[in-house]
């Protein structure tokens, strides 16, 4: 009986035989033996059981929060420590119904601050289930694709390259197979892996014949048998460990969190001072004390926190609706700031339908044939056989549908050569081929053997084969011709070429390396063709008018490349061109001082990618750059933000800011302008609460001042902050972007630019004012002091909710756009409205914060209030809009 059949529990811990067991120093036979599984993979149905036994292949949750932990994070801000101690300063003072209302909006703030930060962190947790970690496995004698989360023990699996790890596995076989093992154990360089058994004491770094969870395959390719899945693993061990780590904060958050302690210990400094004013013209201590900590209370804007938790979270679940999925809260704050995208060409700017449409040879470029461009390309007999040839340099999987349809998994341009392959009733059988050498972006050619046809094929970049054949000079010239002239025609163009026999007999004593590719027998060239989506050139021009310039970064040569960008309505020249090898001989200076011209780059290489992003760094550019493969990583670390497909490589995923769920740039645009949008609504809503902040200061600390009455209580600025503005706060993550829209934006990451601080300060400091003169001369007219406390508590609670229409737009004027489109604040601005009609018209409530009746006399004050604080905003924003011209 085996192992596994002796539990009849339905529990997830693995037995500790299987456990523990030392499967690096077996042979493969008996590590078969032990998870009772063969070459032909595990059975439908026992992997059902071992998934119900033993649980998925998944980590514990990294540095997931616990609501406990949220709850009590809402203790730690300022807002907090002076709502606390006022409702204990008040509670002390006997003034109860001060201690019931502060603590009213101790619970508000903490339950809804609570609320939103919560949610943005399912937020997160849930767009990461968007990004699957795909595995592939035979299962059942069949070759399939799986979630890595299903895997279980026993189960066979295929490593390519590109491709992360997804348990720790004992490899059965290996063909120049090389893993990055840095995430586990620290070394940066490759580890070369193989089938040679080690001791049971061995070290995990020594253990060559396994591979582990989280690593990546850099080179080769193999196959393997799971023996430890999800906490089990070496990483899955580490996880556990580490799972408690404090998370870092946002660059956001860190910078709300020193804004607020600043404002904190200003406002202290502000709040003594009136405190000592007040006792010096002879209010009571109790009051003052009571007041002051409203004061205090009324200079922060408590609802800011929440408000950009809001539209962070709010502005990442849009973009996922859109196919593009941010991998943090951080990265949301840079993506509107982007204005530059280095794109690749495949499946970005094209559909990633890389047909086969024609295959030449010598003679039909002699004799200078049309290209056969069809979409169901019929192929000659001598075309078939250039065709089979390639079968044995692609790696894919077939399925069959319940109809008999075959389709294939695997890279795009393989799958597509499959995909012609099976129209010309060409039979792709694995077991007569095999992959001598797996195709690497540094050599850029794969090597395949046929048995059948005993014959060992090259497949890859026409130049570089054309370099290592054995052509005569005349048709040496001929291909190289043919292949510029193709490729400004647009086709894809890889080369196939043929190894002399000599190489049979290196290949039968050791390992190939690219080194032994050379004296090629040239046979042809494989055209494919990709058109551009129809999309992007649109996609393309919107963007450039928000003030993002595109380039194109390619691994194609110069004239497909040119072809596609001329395709999408580029103007290009021979200065706008530049190669990778022209790259390589130029200095970065050099470099910089041509890099405003140049949109296209072609022949790049992974390092050329990353030297590039970073020259454009340097110019001050802020960079958005798409990868897809291994080594693409490094520059998709590098870019502020790192855009990866996601068709493309695991670890290119784990390296990315964002991933394009369909590879489409028209997505990259859609998610740079909700970047935008964000970037604009956080700065509507820090405008909005901090110029309301300086009335309750103004206005109490110059009736102190002027010996004047004072005005408002702790309970009327309180009310109003918590129960008036924190609402329409919150709708601006509902808002439209009007202030980047078709406008063309520098270098602008940061969220506390020139322009809020500059409109926060004069908005804030001359309503402010203007409030406390109207207060003065309200004193001087008729009405009774009562009557005029109410005019003021009714201008000072209610201007603040209509002010929030004119500031949907920092940069255009309240007329220039739709003013009621925002739904959400409609809502908000009505509660608030009702909930200061009830404080000021309802006597239980009137008697609760003592206001008198508003005499109609003094009605009219409130419309010319509002107006003229609209009209303030406006003219504030018209001044800044001319500054803004004149630079």
């Amino acid at each position: 009986m085996g192992l596994f059949k002796k539990t009849s529990l339905l529990h997830k811990e693995v037995p500790e035989t299987v456990k523990n067991v030392a499967v690096w120093s077996m042979q493969i036979d008996k590590v078969f033996d032990v998870f009772e599984t063969n070459n032909n993979g595990l059975k439908s149905s026992e992997v059902e059981s071992r998934l119900i036994k033993f649980g998925y292949n998944i980590f514990a949750s990294k540095n997931k929060i616990s609501k406990l932990k949220i709850f009590i994070e809402q203790f730690k801000s300022p807002l907090i420590f002076m709502l606390i101690g006022a409702a204990v300063l008040a509670g002390f003072l006997n003034e109860w119904l001060n201690t019931v209302v502060i603590g009213l909006a101790v619970v508000f703030n903490t339950i809804l601050g609570f609320y939103q930060e919560y949610r943005a962190e399912q937020t997160i947790q849930k767009l990461t289930l968007y990004i699957k970690e795909r595995v592939r496995v035979k299962r059942d004698s069949v070759d399939q694709e799986i979630d890595a989360a299903n895997l279980v023990l026993g189960d066979i699996v295929y490593l390519s390259y590109g491709s992360r790890v997804s348990a720790d596995a004992r490899i059965i076989s290996a063909n120049n197979l090389s893993l990055d093992e840095s995430i586990l154990t620290g070394e940066s360089l490759p580890v070369h892996k193989n089938t040679n058994l080690h001791t049971e004491g061995s070290l995990v770094t020594e253990r060559t014949n396994m591979v582990f969870a989280g690593t990546l395959v850099t080179e080769g390719y193999g196959t393997a048998v799971i023996c430890r899945t999800g906490v089990n693993t070496e990483l899955g061990k580490i996880a556990s460990l580490i799972s408690s780590k404090e998370r870092d904060k946002t660059p956001l958050q860190n910078a709300l969190s020193k804004f607020g302690w600043l404002v904190f210990y200003i406002v202290i400094v502000l709040v003594v001072g009136i405190f000592v004013l007040g006792i010096t013209r002879g209010e009571s201590l109790s009051d003052m004390l009571i007041l002051s900590a409203a004061i205090a209370v009324g200079a922060i804007p408590e609802a800011l926190p929440i408000s950009l938790t809001v539209i962070l979270a709010i502005g990442a679940e849009r973009l996922a609706l859109k196919n593009g999925v941010m991998r943090s809260l951080s990265a949301v704050e840079t993506l509107g700031s982007a204005n530059l995208i280095m794109t690749d060409k495949t499946g970005t700017l094209t559909k990633a339908q890389m047909r086969l449409v024609d295959i030449f040879t010598i003679n039909d470029i002699k004799n200078k044939r049309e290209v056969f461009d069809s979409e169901n390309v019929l192929l000659s007999n001598y075309q078939q056989e250039l065709l089979s040839f390639t079968l044995s340099n692609i790696d894919v999987i077939e399925e069959r549908d319940t109809n008999g349809k075959i389709s294939y998994i695997g890279r795009p341009l393989e799958v597509n050569i499959a995909l012609a392959a099976n129209k010309n009733n060409l039979i792709i059988d694995k077991t007569t081929r095999a992959i001598l050498l797996p195709f690497s972006s540094v050599y850029k050619f794969s090597v395949g053997h046929d048995f059948k046809k005993d014959k060992i094929i090259a497949l890859g970049a026409p130049d570089v084969l054309l370099h290592r054949s054995n052509l005569s000079k005349e048709d040496y010239i001929v291909f190289e011709e043919a292949i510029s002239i193709l490729s400004q025609n647009g086709y894809r163009i890889l080369g196939l070429a043929e190894l002399p026999v000599e190489t049979k007999e290196v290949i039968k004593h050791k390992s190939m390396t690219e080194f032994d590719v050379k004296d090629l027998n040239f046979l042809g060239l494989i055209l494919m063709h990709d058109p551009i989506r129809e999309e992007v050139p649109e996609a393309i021009k919107r963007i450039e008018n928000r003030g993002v310039d595109v380039v194109i970064v390619t691994g194609d040569i110069k004239g497909t490349a040119v072809s596609i960008a001329r395709d999408l309505g580029w103007t290009i020249n021979e200065d706008n061109v530049i190669s990778g090898s022209e790259l390589h001989s130029m200095s970065d200076e050099e470099v910089l001082a041509n890099l405003g011209n140049i949109k296209v780059f072609a022949r790049v290489t992974p390092e050329n990618k990353l030297r590039i992003g970073m020259l454009y760094k340097k110019l001050g550019r802020i960079v958005a750059m798409t990868g897809d493969g291994v080594n693409d990583a490094p520059s998709l670390k590098m870019a502020d933000i790192g855009i990866a497909l996601g068709t493309g490589s695991d670890v290119a995923k784990s390296s990315a800011d964002l991933v394009l769920l369909d590879d489409n740039f028209k997505t990259i645009v859609l998610a740079i302008e909700e970047g935008r949008r964000i970037l604009s609504n956080i700065r509507k809503a820090f405008i909005y609460l901090m110029s309301s902040a300086f009335n309750g200061l103004i206005l109490l600390g110059g009736s102190l001042i002027f010996a004047l009455p004072l005005p408002l209580t702790a309970l009327h600025i309180i009310w109003v902050n918590f129960f008036t503005g924190s609402l329409p706060a919150l709708s601006f993550a509902f808002d439209d972007d009007y202030d980047t829209h078709n406008v063309r934006i520098k270098n602008d990451r940061l969220i506390f630019n020139k322009e809020v601080k500059i409109l926060t300060g004069i908005i804030g400091t001359i309503s402010s004012v203007a409030l406390f003169l109207l207060y003065y001369v309200l004193l001087k007219s008729n009405l009774e002091l009562e009557q005029v406390k109410s005019v003021l508590f009714a201008c000072f609670a209610l201007y603040i909710v209509f002010s929030a229409y004119s500031l949907r737009s920092l940069r255009k004027p309240i007329y220039s756009y739709p003013l009621f489109s925002n739904k959400v604040l409609n809502k908000s601005v009505l509660f608030a409205l009702a909930m200061c009609c009830i404080t000021l018209f309802v006597p239980f409530f009137r008697n609760i914060f003592d206001i008198a009746h508003l005499p109609l006399a003094a009605i009219w004050i409130l419309p010319f209030w509002f107006l003229f604080n609209i009209l303030l905003i406006e003219i504030t924003k018209f001044g800044f809009r001319r500054f803004l011209n004149k630079r």
